[in-house]
């Protein structure tokens, strides 16, 4: 092996360290959950969550297991895309304690990208409204699209933490964030 040849396969080895030092743990394993655990509730009635990291998985439906606590059984290749309320309750299994999927949000238009998937120890049924007041350093301006569940027809999408800046309504779903396309900070939930 020549020495240019060799400083070449130094230099691209040397890329590929900075490049992989620099990728985000989600995107290793793309489909993420967490449990929304109530903490206090503000002004309007809604329930202000602190997450917890049930961590990240190859596929969605991974992530939907494991959030559920092993309810939500769907086929192993089912898209985000193709996952309604009907089909989840088609294959979600009676669990006394199983948290529910109140709503998923996407780094990509069109439910694409990685996936962070929200479970919460009830739906958004009346009277009940879960909010994120901070999506967290890893996830600040990542999210392009989403859906919501679990009764939670009426999601809100916040520019800036504590549900400040513009905001978008989508009604459960938004396929695309347009001008808040990876901007949102803080998300809110309600029937």
């Amino acid at each position: 092996m020549s020495k240019s040849n060799a400083v070449l396969l130094v230099t691209l080895f040397a890329a590929a360290a900075l490049i992989m030092s620099v990728v985000p743990a989600a995107a290793a394993s793309s489909n993420c959950a967490v449990l929304l655990v109530p903490g206090s509730v503000d002004p309007s009635g809604a329930i202000l969550a602190t997450e917890v990291d049930l961590g990240c998985y190859p596929t969605y439906a991974e992530a939907l297991a494991t959030g559920s606590g092993g309810a939500i059984d769907v086929p192993a290749l089912t898209t985000p895309a193709s996952l309604t309320d009907t089909v989840l309750a088609a294959d979600t299994i009676a669990i006394a304690a199983a948290d529910v999927l109140i709503g998923t949000e996407f780094t990509g238009i069109g439910y694409g990208g990685s996936s962070k998937s929200y479970f919460a120890s009830a739906t958004c049924s009346t009277g009940v409204v879960w909010g994120v007041a901070d999506v967290g350093a890893s996830w600040d301006n990542q999210f392009s699209s989403g859906k919501g569940f679990g009764g939670c027809d009426t999601n809100k999408k916040f520019e800036n933490t504590n549900f400040g800046g513009s905001v978008l309504t989508c009604t459960p779903n938004c396929t695309n964030y347009g001008t808040l396309s990876n901007q949102v900070s803080s998300l809110r939930w309600k029937p």
